[in-house]
């Protein structure tokens, strides 16, 4: 019918289903590809993202792949012997665009041989292309079908003649302990070897990067607690140090680093906190405030708490075993008097 035409070709029978599309090629659906431009342009971005070693490892085992049946029908169907098989298949599969086929050398005793395979489709394929990369599908096929020949394993070394008019492929054939399958696993392992390296490298550089910024934060950090919470000295031997806002928990810490080192180098004798400026106090900010004045009674200093509100108040209560003895005044003013002499009682 004509909506069903079909050929024979090398003892190859193609039929194509025109109202389905479809294309047969010795019984099993086919498709038909250009090989440039889109064979090419399907494997290129594989063979990028993959790389070219690992991408010719994978095609050239995948097409080992089932070639037992391959040598099978060589042995058996096609031809008296194995090389008359062969060659009969490579016709058939030139009748698919693969190639021409010859074997220019045999050995089965020495388990070496040689194969030549005139217009390789890949090598056709790749020809002036950016990216070149063999041909491992033909390399894998051969491997797989002379390994059963052979009746063990075997490599083939490739060999590419890229003449414009004439391109054509030489597999060098000879026993080998190089299984395509210990290859690729050879290859995995190195290169996922090489990718944990360059992962631990970027993670020491992400590390060191991280800690230069942390450095930073905590440098900027400090600085704003200084800006924050100011510490003057009003009088010799007397430090002040103005408290604002919330009180929060990493600015308190610097602030009590940096007022107890400044206690230290001034010999300060008297401390004046003046809470003035903060609103209430949690469970944490009067715990920290409370630190703060024993850590002041330890370096020989008097604390003195100025400008308490209500609020304020009500967050020390809890704290009142540990500022037991501390001095508290309405007012800077007060205090200064107080510390300098200029009130007495």
């Amino acid at each position: 019918m004509a909506d069903h035409p079909s050929i024979r070709l090398n003892n190859v029978d193609i039929a194509w289903d025109l109202e389905r599309g479809d294309v047969s090629f010795f019984g099993l659906d086919s498709v038909l590809f250009w090989t440039n431009p889109s064979m090419y342009r399907l494997l290129k971005p594989l063979v990028e993202e993959l790389g070219v070693d690992l991408f010719r490892l994978l095609v050239a085992h995948s097409s080992s792949l089932g070639t037992d049946t391959d040598y099978e029908a060589m042995v058996t169907k096609l031809g008296p012997d194995f090389i008359s098989g062969f060659l009969a298949w490579g016709e058939a599969v030139a009748t698919a665009g693969w190639g021409r086929f010859e074997v220019l050398g045999f050995d089965p005793g020495g388990c070496t041989a040689h194969v030549r395979v005139h217009h390789p489709w890949e090598l056709k394929m790749q020809r002036g292309a950016e990216v070149r990369w063999g041909c491992p599908f033909m390399q894998g096929k051969v491997i797989g079908i002379f390994s059963h020949a052979f009746g063990r394993p075997c490599w083939a070394d490739e060999v590419l003649h890229e003449d414009a008019e004439h391109p054509y492929l030489d597999l060098h054939l000879h026993a080998s302990d190089r299984a395509l399958e210990r290859e690729l696993e050879v290859l995995r392992h190195d290169l996922l070897s090489l990718r944990e390296g360059e992962l631990v490298y970027r993670i020491d550089e992400a590390t060191l990067e991280l800690r230069q910024k942390i450095a930073v934060i905590d440098h900027q950090r400090a600085l704003i607690a200084r800006l924050t919470y100011p510490i003057l000295q009003v009088w010799r031997g007397v430090l002040a140090a103005v408290l604002v806002g919330e009180l929060d928990e990493h600015a308190m810490t610097d602030l009590s680093y940096a007022l107890l080192e400044r206690v230290r180098l001034a010999r300060a004798h008297h401390v004046i906190l003046d809470c003035t400026g903060v609103p209430a106090l949690g469970v944490v900010q009067a715990a920290a405030l409370a630190r703060l004045v024993a850590a002041l009674r330890l370096l020989g200093t008097r604390p003195i708490l100025v400008g308490i509100s209500p609020a304020v108040a009500e967050g020390l209560a809890g704290e009142s075993d540990a500022l037991a003895g501390v001095r508290t005044l309405q007012s800077l003013a007060d205090a200064l008097e107080r510390v300098i002499g200029l009130r007495r009682g």
